[in-house]
């Protein structure tokens, strides 16, 4: 168990090392590939000035006689750019610094010019970065752009630098703390640890070993932590274990007693009447409570396993930070230094024109459009000893040295071989930390997805090395105690409760052997016959052997069901804009609506797939579906990877959505058919925790991955995430495929008509249910991207902000259940779950901006998690009252059937009010049905509680 729980903590330590000191270096080659492009784009800038006078002319760029000259004098300002071109809108290079002359730009930087919204954009090739600048006419028309190449071997170079220090350090770090995790996993695990190493012992029944007793066990420290943890199971197995061996030597000593077989009595010839029968030597399905064990284990080593992981992920960031600002320099200095040469150019070529340094009127304004480029630099000033022009604002006027000082930024501007001004500048010494504000956000959020990995890690492992050998043991001690030994398990010999196990199927097997052998002496005595059959019955023996018994465990299918939940979210933050990039061969049909058709055409997917999920199950086995269903989804994700159009991405999604069906409702069946009746609910109720803390993690981690890595290759990691998914799934979960009820099983289709004649069942579904999952899809799972795309946010900042929202239900749910049960009305937390939703959408329609965004997801997610429970509550309760003649599966069937076909037609109409109204129009639309499902829901409550009025009067 040690040295398992050690594995576990370093792999889990090691896995997060990797990924923040991953992150770091995206983060890093992304300041400073944005650096460069900011750099770059000012050259880019300076030279496309000088084309837009001939422009604003009306004469196009093709007509400048003198353009390669112009282009030419970017080299001047930076001799480490490749190439300057000057193309028009088609691509074609007019004017060139390029010896080979292109015909045309490459199609990457076409693409980038051509789906830019502004007039600055860039883009990177494999061994360069581009950065371009419009040239636009009065009348608003992009006339062509100035294209400034850089190449990247200084980024690579700077790059590769960091990863080997990161990777020196990380590994370092990941050392030092498996070296701390092994000292505290030893003091903690010691006590049980020497405890269970006795239990061989015990099942040999030697003296002293006996395990019942916990006097040797402190009352306070790592041995009360345990003690109160496995104290029970300890003493029951004990007692098992001892009972196991008083029945085995009893039954052996009776099966002995036939040794010498008996010649009188024989069976009389012909007569078969005593035939030896039991169970088969096969393999058996054990199903079996929840186990709580591997849970506790491992919610009380995550804890410790969270500050290992949060402490090392700290220190890694922090020595990073300082290795990236010292690989930053350089560039900072760079910049420095091009907008003094640009500022001082610029008044050189006035003072030549004649114009006099105070009669510089638009320059400052000219500045001031250039430091939007360069945001680190926060102030620039031209002086004479006064301050002549001055953008920005000085950092602190007490800590900006004065020009003589060493280390003062400042740089002559020379006329007629005279100095006759100078350029200040102030760079702000926190605009890298700023630049890694997301990275720190980001490591947060990759902080909180690796505990809740590495809880779920802990759970399996602590489940498959530690409380699975136990069950197993305390299922055959009990079976053998009670003198049934018609059982065996399969176990190694690694640990004592394996080789404890060992020994009790050793006998188990040996009775069997005693029983084959006695058996054969019959030879025809139906006395001796006869009492063998009692022995047999007694204790379960059989001629061919005890049969296997295989267990089934939730916790070996709920890492699985994380890791696909997790796939299947990882796209959320930016799948409406993966689509919007894509190729349209629908130029008829609207933008916003053809968005929302990969969305429409997974959801559909799932309506249409999930009544026949249930016999699939039944036929094939939940185990087999499962691996059946992960192979089209790897091959979904792949197509999403290379999909280039609309209708590729559609189809993949829908393919997704019918993956996703099969798998979650594949394993709500497996925890049905394996769990006991009264363990139901607890065990459901896990399945839903471990479900959306899946979709939790898959959501905030697909922005980040997104934003470092580019949206596309997501696709990659959510196949890998599947594949993994599909192993676990092979290798852990018991085959319990039950071909009696055949592929031609039905499920009964819901009599939709029926339960919605029934006014309060129709007010729940259209008042509540229905506007609560239009607010997930239209609004959560489409709108918030957009929108926030919209407003500047970046992939990772749309991915944290929708993480709130299944947080936010995540936490409310079982508050909302809690305040149920202590006697407020589950009609009025539906209620008020649906007004909260609404207005939460309202305010964000209202004032659209990030932080409106972030409110109104953190309110529709605790109106969500209110509504969730609510309406099944009420839905179960008005099937077991008002519609009891058509039983409480066919109005749940009812609700989920009408309120996803709903969700696809609130999504679509809601798509087309986007494109035809605005993003904030189409979120009024959803908050507009939010509301006014509320008031028709408010208003049945209302009618049911007139309605009894009467009737209680009376």
């Amino acid at each position: 168990m040690l040295l398992r729980s050690w594995i576990t903590f370093s792999a889990v330590i090691g896995l997060l090392q990797a990924v923040v000191g991953l992150l770091s270096v995206l983060q890093h080659d992304a300041v400073l590939s944005d650096l460069l492009r900011q750099r770059i784009s000012v050259i880019a800038q300076t030279t496309a000035t000088s084309f837009k006078p001939i422009i604003d002319l009306g004469l196009p760029l093709s007509m400048i006689r003198n353009g390669d000259a112009i282009v030419a004098r970017a080299l001047e300002i930076d001799d480490q750019v490749k190439a300057v071109h000057a193309l028009n809108p088609s691509g074609i290079i007019l004017y060139t610094t390029d010896a080979s002359r292109p015909k045309e730009v490459p199609h990457e930087v076409l693409q980038a010019m051509q789906l830019s919204r502004s007039v600055k954009w860039s883009t990177e090739t494999a061994t360069q970065i581009y950065s371009g600048f419009n040239v636009v006419g009065r009348d608003g028309a992009t006339s062509g752009a100035v294209v400034v190449a850089y190449p990247k071997d200084r980024l690579e170079a700077a790059s590769q630098a960091i990863v080997r220090k990161v990777v020196r350090t990380a590994l370092l770090i990941w050392a030092a703390f498996s070296a701390i995790s092994y000292l505290l996993l030893n003091l903690l695990l010691r006590t049980p640890q020497r405890r269970l190493a006795r239990l061989e012992n015990v099942v040999r029944g030697e003296p002293d070993a006996e395990i019942g007793t916990d006097s040797n066990l402190r009352s306070s420290g790592p041995g009360a932590f345990w003690r109160d943890l496995f104290g029970p199971q300890i003493r029951q197995l004990g007692a098992n274990l001892s009972d196991a061996r008083q029945q085995y030597d009893e039954a052996s000593r009776e099966l002995g007693a036939f040794a010498s077989p008996v010649a009188e009595d024989r069976r009389p010839e012909g007569d078969d009447t005593l035939v030896a029968t039991g169970p088969t030597a096969e393999t058996e399905i054990a199903a079996n409570p929840l186990r709580s064990l591997a849970r506790q284990i491992a919610s009380r080593l995550a804890p410790l396993a969270a500050v290992l992981m949060v402490s090392s992920a700290l220190i890694l960031g922090v020595i990073t930070l300082g290795n990236v600002n010292r690989s930053i320099e350089p560039e900072m200095s760079a910049r420095t230094n091009l907008i003094a040469t640009v500022v001082g150019e610029d008044v050189q070529r006035a003072l030549a024109t004649g114009v006099p340094l105070d009669g510089l009127v638009n320059a400052e304004g000219f500045f001031a459009d250039m430091l939007k480029q360069l945001p680190e630099i926060a102030y620039v000033a031209v002086a004479t000893g006064r301050v002549v022009l001055e953008v920005g604002e000085r950092i602190d006027p007490y800590l900006a040295p004065p020009r003589e000082r060493k280390g003062v930024r400042s740089h002559p501007i020379m006329h007629n071989g005279e100095e006759i001004a100078y350029v200040v500048i102030d760079v702000d010494p926190a605009f890298i930390s700023k630049k890694f504000l997301d990275v720190f956000l980001d490591m947060g959020v990759v902080v909180v997805v690796a505990v809740l990995i590495a809880f779920e890690i802990m759970v399996l492992m602590s489940s498959r090395s530690l409380t699975a050998a136990l069950d197993r043991l305390q299922r055959l001690a009990a079976m053998q105690a009670a003198g049934d030994f018609s059982k065996r398990v399969v176990v190694g010999a690694r640990t004592a409760i394996d080789r404890a196990a060992q020994i009790l199927v050793e006998r188990t097997e040996g009775l069997s052997a005693q029983f084959a052998t006695a058996w054969q002496g019959v030879d025809g005595s139906e006395a001796r016959g006869a009492r063998l059959a009692t022995l047999q019955a007694r204790y379960g023996l059989s001629l061919n052997g005890p049969a296997t018994l295989r267990f089934s465990y939730f916790t070996d299918l709920r890492l699985a069901l994380f890791l696909f939940a997790a796939a299947d979210e990882l796209p959320l933050s930016f799948m409406p804009l993966y689509t919007r990039a894509a190729r349209n061969p629908f130029p008829w049909l609207s933008e916003s609506v053809l968005i929302s058709l990969p969305l429409a055409g997974y959801l559909l997917a799932i309506v249409l797939v999930s009544p026949f999920s249930r016999p699939l199950a039944r036929w094939l086995g939940p185990r087999r579906l499962l691996i059946l269903a992960a192979a089209p989804t790897i091959a979904a994700h792949l197509w999403l990877y290379w999909a280039t159009s609309v209708p590729e991405i559609v189809a993949s999604r829908t393919i997704l959505g019918v993956g996703y069906a099969f798998v979650t409702l594949a394993c709500q069946d497996y925890v049905i058919d394996n769990t006991p009746r009264d363990e139901r609910d607890r065990s459901l109720g896990m399945f839903s925790t471990v479900l959306f803390g899946g979709i939790f993690c898959g959501t905030a981690l697909g922005g980040v991955l997104a934003d470092r890595l580019g949206k596309a290759n997501v696709f990659l990691l959510s196949a890998t995430f599947v594949l993994v998914s599909a192993l676990l799934i092979f290798s852990l979960v018991a085959d319990t495929a039950s071909r009696n009820d055949g592929p031609r099983a039905k499920a009964a289709r819901p009599p939709l008509l029926a339960s919605l004649r029934n006014w309060h069942f129709a007010a729940l579904v259209f008042g509540i249910a229905i506007p609560g999952n239009i607010c997930l899809q239209a609004f959560i799972s489409y709108l918030v991207a957009l929108t926030l795309d919209s407003l500047g946010a970046s992939p990772a900042d749309i991915g944290r902000t929708l993480m709130v929202y299944f947080l936010a239900i995540a936490l409310v749910s079982p508050l909302a259940g809690r305040a149920a049960e202590r006697g407020i009305p589950v009609t009025a937390v539906a209620l008020s779950g649906g007004i909260l939703c609404g207005i939460s959408l309202l305010t964000a329609a209202v004032w659209p901006s990030q932080i409106a965004i972030f409110l109104a997801v953190l309110g529709s997610g605790i109106g969500s998690g209110m509504v969730r429970g609510a309406q099944v509550s009420l839905s179960m309760s008005i099937a077991e009252t008002e519609l009891k003649h058509l039983g409480a599966d066919a109005v749940l069937g009812a609700l989920r059937t009408v309120e996803r076909f709903a969700s696809i037609a609130g999504l679509l109409m809601v798509a087309a009010v986007a494109g035809l109204y605005g993003y904030a129009v189409a979120t009024a639309t959803a908050a507009t049905l939010a509301l006014g499902g509320a008031m028709l829901f408010g208003l049945s409550v209302l009618g049911k509680r007139a309605a009894r009025g009467p009737v209680a009067g009376a």
